[in-house]
């Protein structure tokens, strides 16, 4: 199994890129001396990013390089319809941000272009800073430049803890522990769970497989097989992560709720601010956002170490990233567009305004973030997180897995049903 180097030890493109996430709307185009306009399509409508991109990094890019640069925000429920009508229509843009799980798909259609070319031109140690480079590479070829880490840890509160007796600084390191942390601080009035012991996210296919992935990779689970052909999850391992996972939801002893809801980027609303949950997988964006909406509830909250089941581990690793397109008659100008907003300076100022890991290894000891209590147990623990398999089936069989994930945890399906049922139509999926 593969792990990243620590954060100090590597990599910095990502994490720029993610400042093209930033920019939002068209420039004015005052310094376009050339005539020609970059094109620039990001999912989202973050009004930080936003902000960030049009006041200030996209205005200091032109000024550097005789360019124009037009950035357009696009929803992301939108974002695929859009692009497959652009490559259709020839009008698709220069550079797009996806999710990595879209990266094989793209490359198997010819959509975007290698990355390798361009980064065999930076020095040595700038590719070695980057820290999520390997998470973009599609059949050992860069194909999307990821724009920050993310990763799902356990949150914790700790006013919460010393009610029940538990030490807050002795949080869940394991799954036993884990276990009787979340009995400890769950609370029922009638046999209905007032408060969990320990939520997720398990809003849609693509949450309740993420859910599965903790555990599964804490259990030393590997989704695909060695040579590609099948996946891995009807396994040993993920036996025993499944039946953690549903143990947790199911049964007169359970200890989570709150099924089909999403609590990410929840701010205010989320269970652990509310005290509708004491314990909660989350990740640093929605971190950000308690602590943004909820200040005084914040300072309550702590972050724990990745759980361990056989080895330490979480879900997580790139986030999204940029593509160069196959289309583009500008693509050397998109290079040095995501170059620029991979640059350190970049790279601080964009995971300062809107949170997340930085993809730049050399700014994991930078004091200024390392201050920031919902960025430093991210980038403390990024050499554990782990992420999806860069397939071109993957979003297809993600979902496949999601959906049984979902009937496990609600006690309509076994886990050893769900685990195998949903291998054999993932594994049909895979042969076609």
């Amino acid at each position: 199994m593969k792990k990243h180097p620590s954060l100090v030890g590597i990599a910095c493109i990502a994490s720029s890129a993610l400042f093209l996430a930033a920019c939002g709307g068209s420039s004015s185009g005052e310094n376009d001396a050339s005539g020609e306009t970059l094109r620039v399509w990001f999912p989202g409508n973050l009004a930080e990013e936003i902000e960030l991109l049009e006041d200030t990094l996209i205005p200091e890019f032109e000024e550097k390089h005789e360019i124009n640069v037009q950035v357009e925000f696009v929803d992301w429920g939108d974002l695929a319809t859009r692009l497959s009508t652009a490559f259709a229509g020839g009008t698709a843009p220069d550079i797009f941000g996806h999710g990595n799980a879209a990266a094989a798909q793209y490359a198997a259609n010819d959509r975007v272009i290698s990355l390798d070319g361009y980064l065999s031109e930076m020095a040595d140690e700038d590719v070695s800073d980057l820290i999520f480079l390997d998470e973009g590479q599609v059949d050992d070829e860069q194909i999307i430049m990821p724009l920050r880490g993310f990763g799902h840890l356990l949150a914790y509160r700790t006013d919460l803890f010393e009610e029940v007796g538990l030490d807050p600084e002795k949080p869940p390191t394991d799954w036993e522990s884990l276990r009787s942390a979340a009995e400890a601080l769950t609370v029922r009035e009638g046999g209905k769970i007032t408060r969990a012991g320990l939520v997720m996210s398990t809003d849609d296919q693509t949450s309740m497989s993420q859910a599965f992935s903790n555990f599964f990779f804490q259990a030393g689970g590997e989704f695909i097989s060695a040579d590609g052909g099948s996946v891995d999850w009807d396994s040993q391992a993920g036996h025993d992560a499944l039946e953690f996972l549903t143990n947790l939801y199911v049964g007169d002893d359970a200890v989570s709720n709150g099924i089909g809801e999403k609590i990410s980027n929840s701010g205010g609303q989320h269970p652990l601010v509310t005290e509708r949950a004491a314990m909660a997988f989350i990740d640093e964006a929605t971190l950000k956002t308690i602590y943004e909406q909820s200040p005084e509830v914040a300072e309550s909250i702590k972050v724990a170490s990745p759980i361990s089941g056989t080895e330490p581990a979480a879900f997580g690793g790139a986030g999204n990233g940029l593509f160069i397109s196959s289309d583009s008659d500008l693509q050397d100008e998109a290079w040095e567009f995501i170059k620029f907003l991979v640059e350190p300076e970049s790279t601080k100022a964009y995971v300062e305004t809107v949170g997340g890991i930085p993809a730049r290894a050399s700014l994991a000891e930078d004091p200024d973030l390392s201050s920031v209590p919902y960025i430093k147990p991210y980038m403390d623990a990024a050499e554990y997180f782990r992420g999806n398999p860069n397939i071109k089936e993957w979003t297809e069989i993600r979902d496949i897995l999601g959906g049984h994930i979902e009937a496990a945890i609600r006690g309509t399906e076994s886990p050893s049903d769900a685990l195998e049922k949903s291998a054999a139509d993932a594994n049909a999926v895979l042969s076609e």
